[in-house]
């Protein structure tokens, strides 16, 4: 299993690498949201143990940011806070599991076994109609043909197909893309135009929709 630790103490940090390493676990960690976000979108991890209280960007920025970027890794959130509110925070955007400090490192383990088990059940592949998205290999496959992405196209169908048949606004993928720092020129609607070129080329049921001035979806309309 694969892990990745968000926190800014070193002496936690280490601890938990000391536990885990002896157990066979394989572990990367960041002190800083930049980082982790870099290590998310380049990496497979099974779990991450994130910090709530991290510098420049919070764990709950960070997760938030994290989630509108299509990457729905098992999420445990480490906080001081303990009131019944923060964790409703937490979880409200998008935490799977909440553990306040001090903690014992041995509920840390048993928690991320639990939350691996549940994970592994759920569905790693996203499917509308023949289209295929497997979210741990992330090839993409439609009419049995492998479809190559650039990492932007990526994020975009990730959103799409998460959605669906829901409405996913130009802003929202903006975002996914660019995250606060959006171009000046309509860039979103050229990947669009690409991925359509890649997603429905030689097929006549075509999935991905245009909705004027809300945003874009992907729909099998039977």
């Amino acid at each position: 299993m694969r892990i990745l630790i968000i926190d800014d103490h070193i002496d936690l940090i280490a601890n938990i690498f000391a536990f885990f390493e002896n157990r066979d676990y394989v572990l990367d960690a960041a002190q800083d949201a930049s980082i982790a976000l870099q290590l998310c979108q380049t990496n497979h991890y099974d779990i991450i143990i994130l910090d709530w209280m991290l510098p420049k960007m919070n764990g709950i920025d960070f997760l938030r940011q994290l989630r509108t970027e299509g990457i729905y890794t098992p999420v445990i959130m480490l906080s001081a806070k303990c009131e019944l509110e923060d964790k409703l925070h937490g979880f409200s955007v998008g935490a799977d599991d909440y553990l306040t400090k001090p903690f014992s490192i041995h509920e840390l383990e048993a928690r991320i076994l639990a939350l691996h088990m549940r994970n592994i059940g759920k569905q790693s592949v996203l499917q509308i109609a023949d289209l295929e998205l497997n979210l741990l290999t992330n090839q993409v496959i439609r009419n049995q043909k492998l479809i190559r992405l650039n990492p932007s196209e990526k994020k975009i169908l990730v959103l799409l197909m998460r959605e669906s048949p829901n409405i996913v606004s130009k802003e929202r993928l903006e975002f996914a893309i660019w995250r606060d720092n959006p171009p000046d020129r309509d860039l979103l609607r050229t990947h669009i135009y690409e991925l359509r070129k890649k997603i429905d080329a030689n097929t006549d049921i075509k999935l991905i929709k245009t909705c004027h001035k809300v945003g874009y979806q992907i729909i099998f309309d039977e």
